[in-house]
């Protein structure tokens, strides 16, 4: 099945201009990089609005800040429709990649697989399928058309032992099963105490975080991970993880450019609908904090 993404951004600090390139640059990803190996099949586009995307898109937006410091938050909207918020940071475009390359595997944010735990003595365990986050730093990032895109892991990530000549990450950064790299984490749920673990790595240290019990009206396992990793975001953002970023003209927001404004498109009733319901989960969303 087809499935199709919608970029848009809420800050007037990134035009549809700026943004364009950008959903080019992921458009290739997705198609040359990640739909192979993922067996998924994807359009990503640009519009200037959400009154002007059509529907039946996933949205990821881009806006000025998130809840409590964090780079990137998957959600869903009223119609359990899934959407993602990056926040804008010196590297946005990287986790813009990031998000809709987890939203295209696992758009409900349910999908676990099951293998031994890391944790000496735990047993079997589900491990969440979060494709970018054992190395989202974009030091281990990769450029397509010149811009920075995320790094994601392969389906052979969770095979249950090593072999040679198997590709665990797609830059090949990632050299064995469930092996996390500097600045990520890997995130499992334990059954039996419905607990969240997990693996963070900061250089070589490696250390065994116990999360806390998953609530059960939580909306998923991935917003439960999201929600209690924003301190794993924020060292990103914060780190290191800028240096060698790649930004061209047109993707860096601190540049200012006289863009004329888009005259506004007609947009349906249900389009128009449908951006004002998710407009209203934003504002919930950013009074929240």
């Amino acid at each position: 099945m087809l499935l199709h993404v919608a970029l848009v951004s809420l800050t007037k600090e990134v035009t549809l201009a700026q943004l364009a390139p950008v959903s080019a640059a992921i458009q290739k990803q997705v198609a040359r990089d990640f739909g192979p190996l993922w067996n998924v099949e994807a359009t990503i586009d640009a519009f200037d609005r959400l009154e002007d995307v059509p529907v039946g898109y996933w949205h990821v937006l881009l806006q000025e800040e998130l809840p409590n410091g964090a780079a990137g938050l998957h959600k869903r909207d009223d119609d359990k429709q899934p959407f993602a918020l990056v926040g804008l940071t010196n590297n946005w475009t990287v986790f813009l990649s990031h998000e809709v390359l987890e939203m295209l595997v696992d758009p409900q944010g349910t999908l676990t697989r099951a293998g031994n735990s890391l944790k000496s003595g735990q047993g079997r365990v589900e491990y969440l399928i979060e494709v970018c986050d054992p190395c989202q730093s974009s030091r281990f990032a990769y450029s397509v058309n010149s811009i920075l895109v995320s790094d994601f892991y392969t389906p052979h990530y969770f095979d249950p032992v090593k072999s040679s000549g198997v590709r665990y990450s797609y830059s090949g950064q990632i050299h064995g099963p469930r092996e996390v790299l500097d600045g990520g984490y890997l995130s499992w749920f334990d059954p039996q105490t419905r607990h969240l673990f997990q693996l963070q790595m900061d250089g070589k240290k490696a250390t065994m975080v116990d999360q806390g019990e998953v609530p059960f009206d939580t909306a998923s396992l991935r917003a439960f991970s999201d929600r209690v990793s924003a301190d794993r975001r924020e060292a990103i953002i914060n780190g290191g993880s800028r240096t060698g970023l790649l930004l061209n003209a047109s993707t860096d927001y601190r540049k200012t450019a006289r863009i004329a404004e888009a005259k506004p498109t007609a947009a349906d009733d249900a389009q128009a609908a449908h951006a004002h319901n998710l407009r209203a989960q934003l504002e919930h969303i950013t009074s929240a904090r």
